[in-house]
């Protein structure tokens, strides 16, 4: 069984070489990006965001980050990165899912590209609902 858990800001550094690769090819690729995975790291350390891993047999196959933002209508679990295979089945999301619900957590979103954005209503049931465009000055 695979099991969802979240990575204390204090053990960032110990599973970083694992979920580094992971979260690299997760991170939504374009010109002028807000950040890159090492910022993501820092994130994650000063709590701005949070790490889940997803263990097979004690091992991580996959790992995700979150950012939860408070609105006036929502609180939103912000899937910022998702990387590994296989990660995301019903027991997976269910335990995901419980979390957010246990945090207050009334709505969960991500920015993706096309073809992420298939993934993530294929495996999580997000239904895109905005575009997101911007410039740069």
């Amino acid at each position: 069984m695979k099991l969802v858990q979240i990575v204390a800001p204090s053990y960032i550094h110990a599973v970083w070489a694992e979920v580094r690769p992971l979260l690299n090819n997760a991170i939504v690729k374009y010109d002028h990006a807000d950040y890159d995975v090492e910022h993501l790291k820092v994130l994650l350390i000063r709590e701005y965001q949070v790490l889940f891993v997803i263990l097979e047999d004690n091992k991580i196959i996959g790992a995700f980050t979150v950012e939860v933002i408070n609105y006036p209508n929502h609180r939103v679990a912000h899937t910022t990165t998702m990387g590994g295979k296989g990660v995301f089945d019903k027991n997976t999301i269910a335990q995901y899912e419980d979390w957010c619900r246990g945090n207050g957590v009334t709505k969960i979103r991500a920015f993706a590209q096309d073809g992420q954005a298939r993934l993530f209503k294929m495996k999580l049931g997000l239904n895109a609902v905005t575009h997101v465009v911007e410039k740069n000055l």
